[in-house]
């Protein structure tokens, strides 16, 4: 989604990858309002579903050596910036790492982009 954002001139859009906590200075440095995530999140719904979740609704455990909680990075970035972070949670097809995009999926993420550049140009940016 952040290529097909950037695609239609939108700024400020930030690809993580797997680890969004290691892209909090650049964040920062935008200081933003708010701060939307996008990521695949297994919902136990049909692939393409979506969800828009706060950080309460995240869980808060599963630290391993490379990745912290989505929910401490959205937590923290509230706490340092006063910004609203929320979660824009996709169904996906298939959950396992770099599993291919199935094609509800991918249409859900065009129409999402579609939809975020709609409200962002309309409100300048």
């Amino acid at each position: 989604m952040a290529k097909l954002l950037a695609e239609a001139g939108i700024a400020n859009v930030i690809d993580a990858g797997v680890s969004p906590e290691l892209e909090t200075w650049r964040i920062r440095e935008l200081a933003p309002d708010v701060v939307l995530f996008v990521d695949a999140v297994d919902l136990g719904q049909s692939p393409g579903d979506v969800a828009l979740l706060e950080p309460g609704d995240l869980r808060a455990e599963g630290f391993d050596t490379h990745r912290a909680p989505l929910r401490l990075t959205m937590e923290y970035l509230e706490a340092e910036l006063g910004a609203r972070c929320r979660l824009l949670a996709v169904q996906p097809g298939d959950a396992r790492r770099e599993a291919p995009m199935c094609p509800d999926v991918r249409r859900t993420a065009e129409s999402l982009a579609r939809m975020l550049v709609d409200c962002l140009l309309a409100r300048g940016g």
